[in-house]
């Protein structure tokens, strides 16, 4: 079918065999293209909810912390940092 969208060839080699047929039997009613574009969904799907996890356990880690060096910096010091910078 004629498309101006970028089209991707996988070769269907033993390893990539053993992944479509391990899929398929989860969603054995889907063929092996499918297959194929369900294990990229899941893969991408995967890959958010690890980046939204990290991320989550990074805003913790921060808020833990979050005010407890009291006099770490001087006052107006972030104010004086910005100064250095142009507008």
């Amino acid at each position: 079918m004629p498309t101006t969208l970028p089209r991707y060839a996988i070769t269907e080699t033993p390893s990539i065999a053993a992944m479509l047929d391990d899929a398929a039997v989860v969603w054995p009613d889907l063929s092996r293209p499918d297959l194929v574009r369900r294990l990229i969904a899941v893969g991408h799907d995967y890959l958010t909810d690890r980046e939204n996890a990290s991320r989550q356990l990074e805003l913790a880690a921060v808020r833990e912390v979050s005010g407890s060096m009291p006099g770490v910096w001087p006052p107006g010091a972030i104010e004086a940092l910005k100064d250095e910078w142009p507008a």
